[in-house]
């Protein structure tokens, strides 16, 4: 099982000390980039809703070996997050505070991971359906969903690469 409630909680202290936001097209360098849905058009109570089951499906996968998910699906779980959160304008201690925390009360009933753990696939289909994927995508070759991009056709330089001789 992978522990990825340090990398959460690492990833909300640096977001609090004022690293930007993580952008659509994701994080250059070694971070895996997928696909993130748009969520602008959900309402609040929409957008509200999806980040409490995201939270708490967070948990169950994160802490129940059974219902583990892959990389690019953890990815676009918590990128997705990412942008509920901005979209619902919570810092990530708001976040940490009204979401993240509360999600993790499912693990006082002994039944939640074989209760809750089989619906990750469904949370992560739903954000399919919304635009986003589960296929690593190279930073800056992100297009809009739907778009073909040309794989003959070579990706931009990259502006922050060392590119002296």
């Amino acid at each position: 099982m992978k522990s990825r409630n340090v990398m959460w909680s690492a990833a909300i202290c640096v977001a609090a000390m004022g690293a930007p936001a993580m952008a659509q097209d994701g994080v250059p360098g070694d971070r895996l980039v997928v696909p993130l849905p748009d969520v602008s058009a959900l309402s609040d109570d929409e957008a509200q809703a999806l980040a409490r089951e995201l939270a708490q499906m967070n948990v169950i996968t994160s802490e129940c070996p059974d219902h583990d998910v892959s990389d690019p699906e953890w990815q676009l779980m918590n990128g997705t997050t990412d942008a509920l959160r901005e979209r619902l304008g919570l810092d990530p201690l708001a976040y940490d505070r009204e979401y993240f925390r509360p999600a993790f009360s499912v693990l006082d009933d002994p039944d939640a991971c074989d209760r809750l753990g089989p619906e990750a696939p469904a949370l992560i289909a739903r954000l399919e359906q919304l635009g986003g994927g589960t296929t690593p995508v190279t930073p800056g070759l992100q297009a809009e969903p739907g778009t073909v991009i040309d794989a003959d056709t070579p990706p931009e330089p990259d502006p922050e690469a060392d590119t002296a001789p």
